[in-house]
């Protein structure tokens, strides 16, 4: 997101820190990540499915619909930008739907997604996000710990190679 995009999206909105709220917003980066991971399996048609969904932020399935659209990205940051002042959207939930609506648009593999939104947050909280959506079993590039590269390794050596069981 442009530096004078955030700017102006702090200077026109408020943060709501109320532990509700904070809840609120780590639902919803769940489901944007949950969205971006079938958009990165499936591809941007998916989106319809949760375009007009009850269960995801106005702002967010807006975005969605401009996506879908084909519209660029710069103009949906700008279209999101407006709404988000126009309908007096809490800060901290318009700069993810914002971030989340580019990277589905970007199709940005959803651990990539994941890092960018939980910037969002302080680290005890991005903590007890991280725990919350683990579930998600995300799309990742992430590198293999060690623990994962012995069993790899064991698994190779038993002949059973890294599919089995």
């Amino acid at each position: 997101m442009k530096l004078e995009t955030m700017l102006a999206l702090r200077r026109c909105l408020k943060r709501d820190d109320s532990k509700e709220n904070r809840q609120k917003q780590a639902n919803m980066l769940k489901g944007i990540l949950k969205i971006n991971q079938e958009v990165f399996v499936s591809g941007i048609a998916v989106i319809e499915i949760y375009e007009d969904s009850a269960e995801i932020a106005p702002m967010l399935s807006y975005g969605l619909k401009l996506v879908r659209r084909g519209m660029e990205p710069q103009m949906i940051e700008s279209i999101l930008l407006n709404a988000a002042i126009a309908n007096e959207t809490d800060l901290l939930e318009s700069l993810l739907v914002m971030d989340g609506v580019q990277s589905i648009q970007m199709r940005q593999g959803p651990d990539i997604t994941r890092e960018l939104l939980l910037s969002y947050f302080d680290f005890q909280t991005q903590e007890r996000i991280r725990k919350g959506i683990e579930d998600l079993r995300l799309n990742s590039g992430e590198p293999l710990g060690m623990a994962e590269v012995g069993e790899l390794l064991r698994r190779q050596k038993n002949g059973r190679g890294s599919n089995a069981n």
